[in-house]
């Protein structure tokens, strides 16, 4: 299958965004991203909810699916941008696959970005965050929440905070 024109790629500034072109993002039906991420190199359908699967392409981008009324709708959306084959978590290196011949378009948010540069980024796309510092047992340290209902975590990664992963939620309860 060809690679996408760029107005197709996966763009993490239009998952940010929510932006209606982007997919896959929450609450969109199952066809309508199929096109553009083929099939998935992983999934798992033993959720315990009436419906629930994940799935996997080249462990870079995550998609969650559920029943909404009468169809199967993305249900959240992650952007893996670390690795832990030392043991710990690393920013993962250079271009990220989610298909055949297609790549990640970062916009700037590439893995291991210190949360000054996104809070930098975020403020040059005119949308707005809060900041939260994380104190738990999870490799989190700092979260960024958008209003719309998209999260930015970072990990300690090379002695700082650093992006690891981008989580973009359905709009619709329970998720």
């Amino acid at each position: 299958m060809p690679a996408k024109s760029g107005s197709e790629a996966f763009s993490i500034l239009k998952l940010l965004q929510k932006t209606p072109s982007q997919t896959p993002r929450p609450d969109v039906p199952l066809f309508s991203f199929g096109r553009l991420l083929g099939t998935p190199s992983w999934w798992d359908f033993s959720g315990s909810a009436t419906f629930d699967s994940l799935l996997d392409y080249y462990g870079n981008i995550q998609v969650e699916l559920w029943v909404q009324g009468e169809q199967v709708e993305v249900c959240r959306v992650c952007v893996r941008m670390w690795t832990a084959i030392s043991g710990r978590p690393e920013p993962k290196k250079g271009k990220m696959k989610y298909a055949a011949r297609r790549y990640i378009k970062f916009n700037g948010f590439e893995p291991g970005l210190s949360v000054e540069e996104s809070k930098m980024l975020l403020q040059a796309a005119s949308i707005s965050f809060e900041e939260i510092a994380v104190a738990d047992a999870s490799e989190t340290v700092v979260l960024l929440i958008l209003p719309n209902k998209i999260e930015m975590l970072f990990f300690m990664m090379d002695g700082r905070p650093s992006l690891a992963e981008i989580q973009a939620y359905s709009e619709h309860d329970g998720a």
